[in-house]
C-alpha cells in the first residue's frame, strides 16, 4: 500500500486543479447569467437527475475527507470498515490514481472548453447556446457525466474504499435518462445539425 502522506499529496494535485478551474468557470457563468435575456428549461425526470446530483456532490467530501485522513496518517484506522483488501493493493491504488487523473483532466478540460455554453442542469439553455462539437465534446457527447464516473471509480481504487462505488452506481443509474432529456432539448434547438453530431460522436463511449 502507498504511504499515506504520499497518497494524500498525489490525491491533492488534481483536486487543486479542479478547484481552480471550477472557480474560473463559475465567474464566467455568473457573468453570462446576468447578460442572458431568455432561456429554455430542460424536461428532466427529477428522480434521475437527483441520482446524478447525489453522485456528483458525494465526490468532494469523499475526496477531501480521504486526503485529510491520509495527511494525518489516520486513514487506515479511521475508515477501516469502509475499506476493501485486495492482493497487491499498491498496484490497485496506482490504477485508481490513473483513472482518477483521467477523469479529473476530462472534467477540467470540459468545463474550461465549454465555458459559457456549459449550464448547470437546472438552469436551462439560453437562446444563444452554441452546439460545440469538438474538444472533449468531439470524443463523447456528455463528457461531464463520464468524468464523474471515472473520478468516483478512481477514488474507490485509490482509497481502497467501496463507499465511492455506491455513488458511482447512482451516477450511472441517472445519467442515461438525464442525457436523453438534454438531447431532446438540443434536437429542438439544432435539429438536423444535432442529429448529424449524434451519428459522429457517442453518448458516453467514443465511436471508433
Amino acid at each position: 500500500m502507498l504511504r499515506e502522506k504520499l497518497a494524500a499529496i498525489v490525491l491533492s494535485l488534481p483536486l487543486l486543479v479542479l478547484f481552480i478551474t471550477s472557480i474560473s468557470y463559475w465567474v464566467t457563468y455568473r457573468k453570462k447569467e446576468k447578460e442572458a435575456s431568455s432561456k429554455q428549461q430542460i424536461g428532466y425526470n427529477m428522480f434521475y437527475l437527483t441520482l446524478v446530483g447525489i453522485g456528483y456532490f458525494s465526490i468532494w467530501p469523499i475526496w477531501l475527507g480521504g486526503i485529510v485522513l491520509l495527511f494525518l496518517e489516520q486513514y487506515g484506522s479511521g475508515v477501516s470498515i469502509l475499506m476493501f483488501h485486495l492482493p497487491k493493493t499498491g498496484f490497485v491504488q496506482i490504477a485508481g490514481l490513473v483513472i482518477l487523473y483521467t477523469g479529473s483532466l476530462l472534467f477540467a478540460w470540459s468545463i474550461s472548453y465549454a465555458r459559457k455554453y456549459l449550464r448547470p442542469s437546472t438552469s436551462g439553455i439560453h437562446d444563444d447556446h452554441e452546439l460545440l462539437q469538438d474538444g472533449p465534446l468531439g470524443i463523447v457527447r456528455h463528457p461531464y457525466y463520464v468524468s464523474y464516473v471515472l473520478i468516483l471509480i478512481g477514488l474507490s481504487l485509490a482509497l481502497t474504499s467501496w463507499l465511492p462505488l455506491i455513488f458511482t452506481f447512482s451516477v450511472i443509474a441517472g445519467m442515461g435518462p438525464a442525457a436523453r432529456a438534454e438531447e431532446v432539448q438540443l434536437k429542438e434547438l439544432f435539429g438536423e445539425e444535432y442529429e448529424q453530431y449524434e451519428k459522429k460522436v457517442g453518448r458516453f463511449f467514443p465511436k471508433l
